[in-house]
């Protein structure tokens, strides 16, 4: 019988990882196709990345991206939403349609035997759809359904206040799917224009990974895409909103909530910082793994909540850092007073080499893990294209983790960390937490769901 450990045995080093080899390609009309082979299973992804999302929308059309993307697969040259379906289930197929802040995406998962049917299929979606107007309307009723159903979400709340207030009136203030009025207002014509302005091979990259082979691709991209016909790209600029004011709290009247969601945070940092490793380790340390500070502190030592986290949404233009909980409404007042205790210290209190090494040994140990599968490649390649990253990026990026010191940390806490700018979203019922909160001696703004604001009470 073997014993017990009394110790947990000591981690061995990490495995040597080597990110596939790409072949690129351009074609004449400027798509630029990426090729990486990995045959462990007869798996593929294809995947046409448009270089426009969330950010390019108009500020009176927010969520035009996102719905554009959608309607793709609800029908193109000719065949319908079911039809394209049940195309796709013939052949054991998964397909996406969507955006995110920086992006558009098709993208298609099968056997890697079924190449030639699957990029036709991708480039029916890309080149020929039909935006049905039966299907438009369905799909824009099915999203305002949803809007109105994240009201009474108290965390879908406080993530789209969070960003209003942090953003002001800039394109990351508004929700990516879109608001209830502007989807109401969507038409076949808003979306044959985002498309129109945006899907251009020359805006575009053909990314596939997997069971493939890399000659078969190239000759079946020259052949089903070589015609696309390249459009002229306006440069794009994001408008941005007014700076955030003086640290203050944004209080969000919830009357019939028992718990507080917290939101706290500025604007942080675009996904091209050279500070983008350090950064992923300090966060890290703070509230980016199950053994960070903030999850320690507030769920560990005081029993405040289930679970904290803090992130930087990296994206071409600096998205949100965050700090996100929910608590109870009793310790709203505490909760936020620990969290702002903990992005004080990790900027000038002490940090040690076994914290360091804590966090950069888990994040050089799951970095494979996320590119197993073709699907994990794609969305790689996808990082590369949207984001000018270099070709060999993931060949150093454990190196790079790994590479982060003690110093890295402080210094781009220090330098990205404003608690002089520092939003403090909660949403909850203030009868209860409107006193507590006024004694962190921030400013206090009273508001509605909506974000409208309140009359302070007497």
């Amino acid at each position: 019988m073997s014993e017990f450990r009394s110790t947990p045995p000591l981690p061995t080093p990490p495995r040597p990882y080597r990110f596939p080899p790409v072949r690129r390609e351009v074609l004449e009309n400027g798509l630029r196709i990426l090729v990486a082979v990995r045959s462990e299973a007869p798996l593929m992804t294809v995947r046409m990345v448009v270089r426009a999302g969330a950010a390019h929308d108009p500020l009176d059309q927010p969520g035009i991206a996102i719905f554009t993307a959608e309607m793709l697969e609800e029908g193109a040259a000719g065949r319908g939403s079911m039809e394209m379906a049940e195309h796709v289930g013939d052949l054991g197929a998964a397909l996406y349609c969507g955006a995110d802040w920086d992006g558009s995406v098709i993208s298609i998962d099968a056997l890697g035997r079924h190449l030639e049917d699957v990029m036709r299929i991708v480039a029916d979606l890309a080149l020929r759809p039909d935006f049905p107007q039966n299907e438009l309307e369905r799909l824009r009723d099915e999203r305002i359904s949803a809007i109105r159903q994240q009201r009474d979400d108290p965390a879908s709340v406080a993530g789209k206040l969070f960003n209003r207030f942090v953003f002001g009136s800039g394109v990351y203030a508004n929700p990516a799917v879109g608001t209830e009025s502007s989807v109401a207002s969507f038409s076949r014509g808003d979306a044959e224009s985002f498309y129109g302005r945006h899907y251009a091979p020359n805006n575009a990259s053909l990314l596939i990974t997997g069971a493939v082979d890399p000659d078969e691709v190239i000759s079946l991209a020259r052949e089903i895409f070589g015609s696309w016909v390249p459009r002229e790209q306006a440069v794009h600029e994001p408008p941005a909103g007014p700076p955030l004011p003086d640290a203050r709290i944004y209080l969000v009247d919830r009357p019939s909530a028992v718990q507080s969601e917290i939101r706290i945070g500025h604007s942080g940092v675009p996904r091209s910082s050279e500070d983008y490793f350090p950064l992923l380790v300090m966060n890290g340390i703070l509230g980016g793994v199950f053994t960070s500070r903030l999850n320690l502190n507030l769920r560990e030592r005081h029993g405040y909540t289930y679970g904290i986290r803090s992130s930087f949404s990296f994206r071409r233009e600096g998205g949100p850092f965050v700090v996100s909980t929910a608590v109870r409404n009793d310790v709203t007042s505490a909760s936020v007073r620990e969290i702002l205790t903990e992005l004080a210290a990790i900027r000038e209190g002490e940090l040690t080499s076994e914290e360091l090494a804590v966090a950069r040994d888990y994040m050089e140990g799951v970095f494979p893990a996320t590119v197993e599968t073709a699907h994990d490649l794609a969305a790689r390649l996808q990082e590369i294209e949207l984001y000018g990253l270099p070709e060999n990026y993931f060949d150093h990026y454990r190196e790079r983790i790994a590479a982060v010191s003690t110093t890295d940390v402080r210094r781009v806490a220090q330098k990205y960390l404003d608690p002089s700018r520092i939003a403090i979203v909660v949403v909850g019922r203030v009868e209860e937490i409107d006193a507590p909160l006024r004694a962190l001696e921030h400013p206090v703004g009273l508001y509605d769901i909506e974000g409208k604001p309140l009359v302070a009470r007497s």
